[in-house]
């Protein structure tokens, strides 16, 4: 029985001469039920985080949201139902913060846009005259525009086609322009320390993502020198000093650049002993001190093996003179197959090549990485992505000053996904959780679909992507956490919190 029904009991019972001391037991008792109710009330008052009512259900994803909090010094999240917009969970979202990696999907972004899927970047081949039987009198001038996937099977397909236009000999040398992109060659640093090797080195014309490999062949016999191989790089690497292998099977093998000659050149010195236990190669990758010079090198050796004769000695940078003729040419991959290498990957290399080549052909030569980053804000402000951008400044996120909004990142994912021009490659460039790229080995729970970028720093770890579960529901995610102290338990968090969220309905 509550107070209330023991009131009026008490009013049933008594008769009515004392109808006035009923009345005031009756008041008295409201007023204590009353004061009791304020004194409940009272810390829900001062703490209302504290006060709430036990059988009141946690808002949604609460205990995922907490570790992730626990997880990150600074955190910021949003979760978008697709395709209504919906917001279903948001923390933070217009804050901004260091993006890592994500930045790498607004680069995707902007050059689908503005350029288009099936776009093509194209190195060309020139020269002062055209061919006569199969001769070219002079030199040959390589142009390069930005194709952030040329490796050494390129060049060689390159020198291919020029066999193929009957071209059997050059009389001159072998020179490349990379005037397309300013500054010619650039390297991009994280937190002005360049000796990481994803610190990229890029530029207009760029072959093996600029690095040269060289590959020690060491003797099974004690005694025996070791000799140097460039691989595909022909004569760029010249090699003093030497280096034989031991017989006490100690290894003390050393390979460093020097620096750039200036002709096209790089010098490099051996030294040390190698072990004749072991293996019997060794490779060492070092970033080209002379980018133009690798091309050149790299380009000459491919038409020597093309059966195609070069006969001048030059093979280094040179600018191509304005009455020269094409004579061959080379087309990329598709700009989709090119952004889902870039991606799923997460390649600097590719997104600092793609930005500036962006610009470039965009706003006009020389693509430079302030010109990128124009065309980038123009494809968000199309989208109706205008004042959340925050702070760009690269296009692969290697910059702590870098700003951006977990919101933007959820909005850009909601453009991404109604557009009929670029949905499709768009979410294929991005990659599949259990299966490739940055998320091959994480949230393998069955029945769990994630398409995402991964964004990783010292002190950062984010995510933004899309996720769906058992119900066919599809939700665009954004979660950034800044001042991380344990990535591996924060990378945990997020997992855990995505796979919340795809099997929560």
């Amino acid at each position: 029985m509550n107070s209330s029904e023991k009131i009026k009991t008490f009013h049933k019972t008594k008769s009515s001469n004392v109808w006035f001391p009923a009345i005031g037991i009756g008041c008295l008792s409201l007023f204590v039920i009353f004061f009791i109710l304020f004194l409940s009330a009272f810390p829900l008052i001062l703490h209302p985080a504290f006060a709430a009512d036990p059988e009141t259900p946690k808002p949604v994803f609460q205990d995922a949201l907490e570790r992730i909090q626990k997880a990150g010094g600074r955190t910021g999240i949003q979760l978008v139902l697709l395709p209504s917009g919906e917001v279903i969970c948001d923390y933070q979202s217009k804050e901004t913060f260091v993006p890592a990696s994500l930045v790498k999907v607004l680069t995707s972004y902007g050059a689908l846009k503005k350029l288009g899927p099936s776009f093509r970047f194209q190195t060309g081949v020139y020269a002062l005259n055209k061919p006569v039987d199969g001769v070219i009198s002079g030199d040959i001038w390589i142009k390069g525009s930005g194709d952030p996937l040329f490796v050494s099977e390129s060049a060689l397909q390159l020198a291919l086609t020029i066999r193929e236009r009957g071209i059997n000999q050059i009389r001159g040398g072998v020179f490349v322009d990379e005037s397309f992109f300013q500054p010619a060659s650039e390297r991009i640093c994280l937190d002005g320390d360049c000796a990481g090797s994803y610190n990229p080195l890029v530029s207009a014309a760029a072959i093996d993502f600029n690095m040269v490999t060289l590959r020690l062949s060491i003797p099974p016999k004690a005694g025996k020198a070791i000799t140097v191989d460039s691989l595909s790089a022909g004569n760029y690497a010249h090699v003093s000093g030497g280096a034989s292998t031991g017989k006490k099977g100690g290894n003390s093998l050393r390979i460093r650049s020097l620096g750039s000659s200036g002709n096209g050149h790089e010098e490099f010195q051996l030294s040390g002993q190698g072990s004749v236990k072991g293996a019997r190669a060794r490779e060492y990758r070092f970033m080209a001190a002379d980018t133009a010079g690798l091309f050149a090198n790299a380009v000459r050796a491919a038409l020597d093996r093309s059966g195609i004769r070069v006969l001048g000695q030059s093979a280094r940078e040179g600018t191509m003179p304005p009455e020269a003729v094409m004579v061959a040419s080379r087309e990329s991959a598709p700009l989709s197959e090119l952004v889902a290498t870039m991606n799923k990957h997460s390649n600097n290399f590719m997104a600092e090549m793609l930005l500036k080549g962006l610009g470039g052909y965009v706003e006009g030569s020389p693509g430079t990485s302030a010109k990128g980053i124009s065309v980038i804000r123009s494809a968000l402000n199309a989208s109706g992505i205008a004042e959340e951008t925050g702070m760009l400044n690269c296009g692969s996120g290697l910059s702590r000053f870098c700003r951006i909004s977990p919101d933007t990142f959820c909005r850009l994912l909601a453009a991404a996904w109604q557009d009929p021009v670029i949905a499709e490659d768009f979410t294929a460039s991005l990659a599949v959780n259990a299966e490739e790229g940055t998320l091959r080995k994480r949230m393998r729970k069955p029945g769990l679909t994630v398409r995402g970028k991964t964004g990783t720093l010292n002190d950062v770890i984010a995510f933004c992507g899309y996720v769906s579960g058992p119900s066919g529901k599809v939700y665009a995610v954004t979660v950034m956490l800044n001042d991380v102290k344990d990535r591996f338990k924060a990378r945990q968090a997020i997992d855990s919190f995505l796979e919340e969220v795809a099997f929560s309905s």
